[in-house]
């Protein structure tokens, strides 16, 4: 029996399936088809099934695990085709969205945009106020009823939006989280109204304190809500005519898994991420590493999350298109630096992105009609990939058409015609900044990169990790054996995940059965979740965390609850806020005499997938280069004759000196000079690199 997993990137889609019996696991890679995803996924799907030496309908009557990381809420929300949605709200704050924070101007924004804060604006709006309606109600700030609800004008605007051709209604009302049963009514009235209409209630997707950021959160997944439950539903069904027996898992934001059924639509954001995430915890687990930076460099982003002591963190904001949310969702950094990236002059200044030729038209090398230089593109005329075993030999490239590109784009403007002079200069600014967001994801957190083990994945990761690894000082760089799909391999090891949170504030001390009171609820609320996706009792785990400040303070801190409050369970909270608050903020800094106010507090109820022990390297096998060719030498700034190697077949414990190229299907990994690889008993590879001393750097 097999495990699937397939997860949809800006340029490919990946597949992994690992076999339950031996733990061996095989690939499938095909190119994403945005006019119909599905295609893509079926293309993905018949490449793995011919690595396991069946057909697509047999891989698939033999799977008894399907999960599946989509982009279509990222791809509804940023190309702003989502449905067309109406908001409801309490009478009184009909602009609440409208007016957004005094940061929505900038927020997500780079610092080179904040800086010319003049040319910034308030996000393009997904409701204007023709689309907002006001619903006589009120609730205090202990969710007490004010007004009542006037049932007969929620008929009314029910009317309206059915004549106004709406296809989702976000219901956000003002202090619900303390009290929903006044959504809970509008949301009954609205589904016999309206049926077929989608319904979001900011009481289910964001119960906590904020009103904007609850309305806002609401809003996103009531106009992401048609089309993810569209496309899952057609998916579903498309798998099942192909021989598929079992329920769809979708991947969540918060790392883990759930049926369609349980899927909230806006928790897909960025899902594919966040398994690349939890893939790199279980490699890392396996390997007895327990602090990593995850680094994943796609077709058009560049993405970095920090594992410290096996444990991921979770975004405490999630910005999207200048809104600010509140999801469950993995902390992962992003730029737009990928293997699509394209290259630009800018006045004597050499830029890369955000601007993507993504899969259509792709890079200029792909011959696919597109004519932008790209990272791929200079990674080719630098020999760092090969023109005729691209994706194991399925797709060729086309040197002359990126050298071309290259010289029409940059090299004639900006290196006096020099193809080669260009094609370093891009892959030194791209991995430059690959190298910034690094930094700025570990030292704004209180890390040191140096205390970390790198691991590089995504079909780009492996051939540039050596270049930006060793910009940041790390000694050590892991490249997982399916570095080129490892985004699907973290799906197929995702558990089901379920994200409950809840506000109270309260300042301590405090008496403890008050706070337990919170966390019990919570979790049996999570194991009503748990059992209805068939997780049994003893797989049941449940993880809490709080979100705390001092007093007087406007901004959280998240810290680890212990799992039962007692006195001493609330003594370990504190200390730890303090800690966690001295790490960040320095030896001293905590303001201990303050007083700690606890405000939001969070359960993850876990259902625990066993894991497939992974395949170890078979015994021996050729160390040997298969060939020589011309790369480029960063230390000479010259091409030099260069050793590649065929990784599949390297055996356990080989180790190559740089500088090297390991070919892999779907990626090629990097060594450069003075840099060595060792391939682990997992068939994972290492790159060393000569650590800078603290101090010294």
């Amino acid at each position: 029996m097999y495990t699937v997993a397939v997860d949809i990137g800006g340029t490919f889609t990946d597949v992994i399936v690992i076999e339950g019996a031996s733990g061996r696991a095989f690939a499938g890679k095909s190119l994403t088809t945005p006019a119909d995803l599905q295609q893509g996924v079926l293309d993905g799907l018949a490449d793995a099934a011919s690595e396991v030496g069946v057909d697509v309908e047999s891989l698939l009557a033999d799977t008894e695990r399907m999960v599946h990381a989509t982009t279509q809420s990222s791809n509804a929300v940023f190309a702003f085709t989502g449905a067309r949605t109406a908001v409801l709200t309490t009478r009184g704050f009909r602009d609440t969205l409208l007016i957004m924070r005094a940061t929505g101007r900038v927020a997500g924004l780079s610092v080179f945009e904040r800086h010319h804060y003049r040319q910034t604006q308030k996000p393009r709006l997904l409701v204007d106020e023709r689309d907002i309606f006001e619903i006589p109600e009120r609730l205090d700030h202990l969710g007490r009823t004010v007004e009542a609800l006037d049932e007969d004008a929620v008929r009314a605007v029910a009317a309206q939006v059915k004549e106004g051709g709406y296809e989702a209604v976000a219901v956000a009302f003002l202090f619900s989280h303390k009290n929903a049963a006044h959504e809970e009514r509008v949301g009954q009235l609205l589904a016999a109204a309206l049926p077929g209409v989608y319904v979001s209630l900011s009481s289910r997707i964001a119960p906590i304190m904020g009103e904007y950021e609850r309305s806002a959160t609401a809003m996103f997944n009531a106009y992401v809500g048609p089309v993810i439950e569209g496309y899952v539903a057609r998916l579903e069904k498309t798998l099942h005519d192909a021989g598929l027996r079992q329920k769809l898992l979708i991947v969540q934001a918060n790392g883990g898994v759930a049926t369609t059924a349980q899927t909230v639509p806006i928790f897909t954001i960025e899902s594919g991420p966040a398994a690349g995430v939890v893939g790199a915890a279980e490699i890392a687990a396996t390997l007895g590493m327990p602090n990593v930076i995850a680094t994943d460099v796609g077709g058009t982003t560049f993405k970095v999350a920090i594992i410290e002591d096996g444990r991921w963190g979770y975004s405490r904001e999630t910005i999207l298109n200048q809104y600010q949310l509140r999801l469950p969702m993995i902390d992962v950094a992003s730029i737009g630096a990928g293997g699509g990236s394209i290259a630009w002059v800018d006045g004597r200044r050499l830029r890369i992105g955000p601007q993507s030729a993504s899969a259509s038209p792709g890079p200029a090398c792909y011959g696919l009609g597109g004519e932008e230089p790209t990272v791929t593109d200079a990674d080719l005329v630098l020999g760092y990939l090969s023109a005729d075993r691209f994706l194991g030999g399925r797709m060729a490239l086309h040197p002359e058409r990126a050298a071309e590109a290259i010289r029409r784009r940059v090299a004639d403007p900006m290196f006096g015609g020099d193809v080669l002079a260009a094609a370093a200069g891009i892959r030194s600014v791209i991995d430059n900044q690959m190298g910034d967001l690094i930094r700025k994801s570990t030292l704004e957190r209180g890390y040191d990169a140096r205390d970390f083990v790198m691991m590089a994945y995504g079909g780009a990761g492996p051939v540039h990790a050596a270049s930006y690894g060793a910009e940041v000082g790390v000694s050590e760089i892991v490249v997982p054996f399916f570095a080129t799909v490892h985004s699907a391999y973290g799906a197929a090891q995702s558990d089901v995940r379920f994200s409950l949170q809840h506000s109270h504030p309260l300042v301590l001390p405090v008496t403890p059965a008050i706070v337990e009171q919170i966390y019990a609820a919570m979790e049996a609320d999570g194991a009503k979740r748990l059992a209805q996706a068939d997780v049994a009792p003893g797989q049941q785990r449940f993880e809490r965390w709080v979100e705390a400040r001092y007093r007087r303070q406007v901004h959280n801190l998240r810290v680890p609850a212990p799992a039962v409050i007692d006195e001493a369970g609330l003594a370990a909270m504190e200390a730890g806020f303090h800690r966690e608050y001295e790490r960040l903020f320095g030896k001293g800094a905590a303001l201990r005499d303050a007083g700690i106010e606890l405000v939001n507090y969070g359960v993850y109820a876990i259902g625990v997938v066993p894991r497939i022990a992974p395949e170890r390297a078979p015994a021996g096998g050729s160390a040997e280069p298969r060939a020589f060719r011309m790369t480029y030498c960063p230390t000479r700034s010259d091409m030099v004759s260069t050793p590649i190697y065929e990784g599949p077949r390297l055996p356990s414990g080989a180790e190559l000196a740089g500088p090297a190229i390991i070919e892999h299907p779907g990626t090629n990994i990097v060594v450069l000079t003075g840099q060595t690889a060792r391939i682990d008993a997992w068939r994972h590879t290492h790159i060393l690199i000569k650590s800078r001393m603290k101090g010294n750097a």
